[in-house]
């Protein structure tokens, strides 16, 4: 199956980049266990159904490398560390606008955002680290506005047709795979697999990939069913993707020397067994290139340099109970972003 970006694959590996729980009776839950024991579990939709769910991003940039330094007549490399950190959350309220045979059309009311505080100011940063974190921090307070999103969700979780607008824009280069990810684990639903939930069984399965500017690339998929400690009316999907290639044109292909790409992301998602309703999730992913650049006289090896772009993010439910668990980590430095 081609991985293809902004196909219908939510946030699985699918990437062709241009650029109410209410109470049950025992027997209910038994009958619904079985149920999704013979055949892959699926949504299951009622129109005007609404939740609410509390959503955090933290999203991190790294740059490290090597800088030559000449001293005299000799050459030395120094390392260089560029970090910068930012955290956001906000409130989404889903409702299910319309169904009909195999999908339902859902609107997605984003609202309530609130902003981490960036860190101090530290005299002794490199003024390189201070505008990398300016900038990612302007980058998330610029997309944090109360707004409504439309997509189509599949029986099977897909998310299609999400609009650039459910995302911040992190300024990754081409190919956007981690921003067409993103996108899709942003949403508060969980990606199901063709597989029939058996506990522990595992599964890994290739995926070939076509992305621009990325030659030799492969991928793969696993997954696995676990049992939920916490409600035999739920159960846990743990998903990881990876993708390796090589840069092979585009703006980071260094003119001389060679650079390597890589992508991994991971999910675990805690869902009904009785809807396929999501209960909460952490995701989790990477984008990452290694540039190995030509030897320079005077050094013992080739610089190297390595830019990294990480995203992780909590999602749950409040039907039931407050979302207090992700609002606390805002406490005493949270300010508004609307």
């Amino acid at each position: 199956m081609p991985l293809r970006c902004g196909s219908h694959a939510a946030y699985h590996l699918h990437v062709r980049v241009p650029v109410t729980f209410s109470s049950v009776t025992i027997l209910t839950v038994l009958a619904a266990s079985l149920f999704a024991q013979d055949r892959p579990l699926e949504m299951r939709f009622s129109e005007g159904a609404t939740s609410v769910f509390r959503i955090q991003l933290k999203v991190t940039t790294r740059v490290e490398g090597q800088q030559a330094v000449t001293i005299g007549a000799n050459g030395y490399v120094k390392p260089f560390v560029r970090e910068a950190t930012a955290t956001i959350s906000w409130a989404a309220r889903v409702r299910v606008a319309s169904f009909s045979a195999g999908s339902a059309s859902i609107e997605e009311a984003l609202d309530d955002f609130q902003m981490q505080s960036p860190p101090s100011s530290d005299q002794t940063v490199d003024p390189e680290t201070v505008r990398l974190q300016r900038a990612l921090q302007a980058s998330l307070l610029l997309w944090a506005s109360s707004r409504t999103i439309a997509y189509v969700e599949s029986l099977d979780g897909q998310a299609t047709s999400v609009p650039a607008e459910a995302a911040p824009d992190l300024g990754e280069q081409s190919p956007r795979v981690l921003t067409a990810w993103l996108l899709r684990a942003l949403r508060p639903v969980a990606v199901l697999p063709a597989h029939v939930l058996r506990f522990d069984d595992h599964w890994l399965e290739p995926r070939s990939v076509t992305l621009p500017g990325w030659s030799s690339t492969t991928g793969s998929e696993s997954g696995q069913w676990l049992a939920a400690a916490a409600s035999k009316s739920e159960v846990r999907l743990h998903v990881v993707q990876q993708i390796d290639g090589t840069v092979a044109s585009g703006p980071e292909k260094p003119p001389e020397g060679t650079a390597v790409a890589r992508f991994h992301s991971e999910s675990l998602s805690t869902i009904s067994l009785d809807d396929a309703r999501l209960f909460k999730a952490t995701r989790s992913a990477t984008r990452e290139i290694d540039w190995t650049l030509q030897p320079v006289g005077g050094l013992s090896e080739p610089p190297k340099f390595n830019s990294r772009l990480a995203v992780e993010i909590q999602i749950e439910n409040c039907d039931e109970t407050p979302c207090s668990n992700l609002q606390s980590a805002f406490r005493g430095g949270a300010a508004g972003a609307d």
